[in-house]
């Protein structure tokens, strides 16, 4: 056997033995139960949602009573503009579409991401929970 194939035949044990180490640790231990945090992992607008959800926190920890907030890439820094309080955000390549203007009742509100390569529609809550928009 050449050098060459004996080198590439290492190599393949080599990959072969870490990635069976790697799922075995994996599987090893406690499982935690499925929720919609560890669900969000899978969403592919996750960090679209939660960072579009830290916009209006932030917002409403300024002002409480806001019962509109937009959210839009044309600002640097929280502005009036519109009538509205607007708050600086950037969807990702992975958002078609994300909400742009959040309405507010009660302190309770939903944002919507529209996945780019799915098409597929999730939301998150006030409560940070991600989960798939029902239409």
């Amino acid at each position: 056997m050449n050098t060459t194939k004996m080198r590439a035949a290492v190599l393949a044990t080599l990959i072969a033995a870490t990635g069976t180490f790697g799922l075995a640790a994996c599987s090893s231990g406690d499982t935690a139960p499925a929720t919609s945090q560890n669900q969000a992992a899978d969403v592919d607008v996750a960090d679209d949602l939660t960072t579009a959800r830290q916009a209006v926190e932030d917002a409403l920890s300024e002002n409480a009573n806001l019962t509109q907030i937009m959210l839009a890439g044309d600002v640097k820094q929280p502005t009036e503009k519109y009538g509205l309080l607007v708050m600086p955000f950037v969807k990702s390549e992975a958002a078609e579409r994300v909400t742009g203007t959040v309405n507010v009742k009660d302190g309770k509100y939903v944002i919507e991401a529209v996945s780019a390569e799915s098409g597929t529609t999730y939301q998150i809550d006030q409560d940070g929970t991600i989960s798939e928009a029902s239409n």
